[in-house]
C-alpha cells in the first residue's frame, strides 16, 4: 500500500507482490484485504495518470471503456481484485470507518473509471460497496477543521463576489470550496504533495479524477502559490481569476 501511494510504477515488483498476495490470501484480514484493494485503486490512478501525461497541460486521465484499455494492475490482476473484496465481504461487521472510507472511493473509481471491472463483479461485491456507500461519514463541527490558509481564501473569494460554500461533503469527499453547480476548488496544503516537492500525492490525483469523471470543473490553490500573493492586490487578481472558471462551467 505504501508503494502505491508514491506513486512507484514498476510493474514486475507489483506483478510478484500481488502473485504472492493472492496465494496467501487466507491469511489477511478484512483490513488488510481492504488496502490491497484500495492500493490496487491507488496503483491504477497513478497508470492513468501517467498515460494521460502526468495532468501537463490540464490533462486528465479517461475511463477506461474497454478490455483493452484497462489499466495495470486491474488488466491483469483483478481477481486479486475480487478476492481481497471477498474476505472483506466475509468479514464486513468488522470494517472500520478507515475501511469503509476506502470502500466508498474504490467504488467510485470502478464506477466511473474501469466500469468493466465492476460490471463483472459478483452480485454480492456490488452489495457489499453499496451498502458502504449508505454509510455516513459526516463530520460534526468541520469547519474547526478547516485550515487557516482555507478560510482565508474563502474571505478572498467573498471580496470578488464569487458567492460560494465550504467544506461540502459529496460521498467520501468533502470539497473546500464550490462555486455553483460545477466549480469545484480544492485548497491544497503540504498533505497534498510529497514532502519537499510539487509532485501531487495519488490520494490528491485520485480525487481530482473522480470529481471530473463526476462532471466537476476542479482547480486547485496549490500552497506554494498562495504563498507567493503577499500583498492584498495580488490575493485580489488571484482571486479574480476564478471568473474565467465560473464563466467557462456556465
Amino acid at each position: 500500500s505504501a508503494f502505491c501511494q508514491m506513486r512507484i510504477l514498476h510493474r514486475k515488483w507489483f506483478n510478484e507482490v500481488l502473485f504472492e498476495l493472492f496465494r496467501r490470501q487466507h491469511d489477511l484480514s478484512e483490513k488488510d484485504a481492504t488496502n490491497v484493494a484500495y492500493a490496487m485503486a491507488l496503483l491504477a490512478t497513478s497508470e492513468m495518470h501517467a498515460a494521460a501525461g502526468d495532468g501537463k497541460g490540464g490533462a486528465v486521465a479517461k475511463p477506461a471503456r474497454g478490455e483493452e484499455d484497462l489499466p495495470f494492475p486491474l488488466d491483469r490482476h483483478r481477481g486479486v481484485l475480487y478476492s481481497m473484496l471477498s474476505i472483506t465481504d466475509k468479514n464486513r461487521r468488522e470494517l472500520n470507518y478507515a475501511a469503509v472510507f476506502q470502500l466508498q472511493i474504490l467504488e467510485l473509481f470502478l464506477r466511473l473509471m474501469v466500469p468493466k471491472i465492476y460490471e463483472d463483479m459478483q452480485y454480492n461485491l456490488k452489495v457489499l460497496l453499496a451498502k458502504a456507500r449508505k454509510v455516513s461519514l459526516v463530520v460534526d463541527d468541520y469547519m474547526q477543521n478547516s485550515s487557516k490558509m482555507h478560510r482565508r481564501i474563502s474571505q478572498w473569494f467573498a471580496r470578488v463576489g464569487l458567492h460560494h460554500r465550504s467544506e461540502v461533503f459529496l460521498g467520501p469527499f468533502m470539497l473546500d470550496i464550490v462555486i455553483g453547480e460545477k466549480v469545484v476548488v480544492e485548497v491544497d496544503g503540504p498533505s497534498h504533495f510529497y514532502k519537499d516537492t510539487n509532485s501531487r500525492s495519488v490520494a490528491s490525483i485520485l480525487k481530482h479524477t473522480l470529481l471530473c469523471a463526476l462532471g466537476f470543473h476542479v482547480r486547485h490553490i496549490p500552497h506554494q502559490e498562495w504563498s507567493q500573493c503577499g500583498t492584498p492586490e495580488k490575493r485580489t487578481l488571484y482571486c479574480s481569476s476564478f471568473w474565467q472558471d465560473v464563466l467557462h462551467a456556465e
